[in-house]
């Protein structure tokens, strides 16, 4: 693309609202009409009424939204659209979508064969390393067996992650992609960055040019100067690129933020030594809704896991992240998707990207993403397709500052309320009377009165919780496996906590 030309073939469209938001105004096919009406969809998101109809019109889009705005049905329509309208061969690919993760690719799966189905369409093949749709005991699936099902199906869309993608294109001439028609990039921002970029150039070299490309990201906080590269890098052609913007309006002033509107996000502030107990009594209290718990480190993962399942029974708690199996992955989503009497998902951020889990009422961030633009992907696995969620942020004194960053990229947030059993004692630093020397004596005074008993935290309510530390420190001195556990948590905490972009801030 001729850098004089770039202003002429690249297009910004920010899209607030639309006063015809009916799927009905859009020429779609009876079986895509009908999948929308078996899930009560009455009116497209803004995002999707962007880009439908622009994807539609056979125009490459770069789209930009926040989590849960309804990006997947915003390329999977028109992608079913184009399979309907063009009879390709057995053997013919017509359309490959590629994420970054298999549960991604998994769950995008999910939805284009419920989709395909209502069309009378050959369901998409799944094309990642780990288990098939199709038979998800299965710990592993080799490339044969998805050679095997496209050469007797013919499957026309494609989904999978970009290194079986790439093993099966560059290695096999089974799959013929010289007619594919759409090439979407879910979840672009990781896609087209450095760890991707060979793997998926490697994809692109073996694609027709004349094909539509659509790029989707949540990412808020990129420049305009890297949106443009990613277009040029994907090859897409006469681009339009939608920014979807969440509004709201206070005071009459209209403020733009970087979270969906149903999300109320708030923010703890706690000594170290004080959150793990915290975070127990939150999930004691929350124990029937859905929880995601963030933390560090795959280490911190497995060893809050093991020491959260034996002090506190009765509640369900799931492990996940990327050095599990992917077996054990897949259960452990499964589970917490499917306990209608609410759970918890401790992870890492292998669970912040894109993932949907219904009615997720709390995304808990035991400790903050290295990356700061990794909050709002966090954040955005609750309060999803219009549903209102909850976020918590746990952070030490020391750490604060974190809030200011968060609010000046445009993430409101608010203090816990009181009303939290895990929410700190507060003690009242204001002193409007008396010299400075006899305030600190009151102060102090105050202090020693409302001192906690031993063994206890004190709340914000003024009550008192158990601090569980000492139990943590008994189970990692009578079982090894804890202390091992405690070792590694520790020692990749130390070293991740290291690598934080916002050093300046987590010293």
């Amino acid at each position: 693309m001729p850098k004089t030309k770039a202003k002429e073939e690249i297009t910004k469209e920010t899209q607030q609202s639309s006063a015809d938001d009916s799927f009905q105004r859009l020429p779609l096919s009876s079986g895509v009409l009908e999948y929308i009406q078996e899930q009560n969809f009455t009116r497209m998101t803004p995002v999707q009424a962007a880009t439908i109809p622009l994807f539609l019109a056979s125009k490459d889009v770069a789209v930009q939204a926040v989590t849960g705005s309804g990006k997947t049905l915003a390329f999977l329509i028109p992608v079913v659209e184009a399979i309907l309208r063009k009879k390709f061969k057995k053997h013919q690919a017509g359309a490959l979508i590629l994420s970054p993760t298999r549960e991604l690719a998994q769950q995008t799966h999910a939805v284009a064969a419920a989709l395909c189905r209502h069309c009378q369409l050959k369901e998409p093949l799944l094309l990642v390393g780990g288990s098939s749709a199709a038979s998800s005991s299965a710990s592993t699936r080799p490339v044969t067996a998805d050679l095997q099902s496209f050469q007797e199906i013919g499957h026309d869309i494609l989904i999978g992650t970009p290194g079986r993608v790439e093993d099966i294109l560059t290695k096999y001439s089974v799959i013929d992609t010289s007619e594919l028609e759409y090439l979407i990039l879910d979840e672009a921002d990781v896609l087209l960055n450095l760890g991707f970029a060979i793997t998926l150039q490697s994809i692109l070299k073996r694609l027709p040019k004349m094909r539509r490309t659509g790029l989707f990201s949540a990412t808020t906080s990129c420049t305009n100067t890297s949106l443009k590269e990613w277009m040029g890098r994907a090859g897409l052609r006469n681009p339009v690129w939608i920014d979807v913007a969440v509004t709201t309006n206070v005071a009459e002033t209209r403020t733009a933020q970087a979270t969906p509107t149903s999300l109320t996000n708030y923010f703890l502030v706690c000594p170290l030594d004080e959150k793990l107990s915290r975070l127990a009594v939150f999930l004691q209290d929350h124990s029937s809704e859905k929880i995601i718990v963030f933390c560090l480190t795959c280490a911190c993962v497995d060893f809050y896991g093991n020491a959260l399942k034996v002090l506190l029974p009765t509640v369900s708690i799931e492990p996940l992240h990327g050095k599990m199996v992917q077996k054990r992955r897949e259960k452990s989503m499964e589970r917490f998707r499917s306990d209608a009497e609410g759970g918890t998902l401790l992870c890492t951020d292998v669970a912040a990207r894109g993932l949907d889990v219904s009615n997720v009422n709390w995304v808990v961030q035991f400790d903050a993403p290295q990356d700061p633009a990794f909050y709002v992907h966090r954040v955005g696995r609750s309060a999803r397709a219009g549903k209102s969620g909850n976020s918590l942020l746990f952070l030490t004194r020391k750490e604060e500052a974190y809030v200011d960053l968060l609010k000046m990229r445009k993430v409101p947030l608010s203090p816990l309320p009181s009303s939290e059993r895990c929410s700190p004692f507060i003690l009242e630093n204001n002193v409007e009377e008396g010299t400075e020397k006899e305030a600190t004596k009151r102060k102090a005074d105050k202090s020693k009165e409302e001192e906690p008993t031993k063994g206890t935290i004190r709340c914000a309510d003024g009550s008192e919780i158990e601090d569980i530390l000492p139990k943590v420190k008994d189970l990692v001195l009578t079982d090894r496996d804890f202390l091992e556990k405690g070792t590694k948590a520790f020692t990749s905490y130390i070293r991740a906590y290291k690598e934080h972009h916002c050093s300046f801030i987590f010293r």
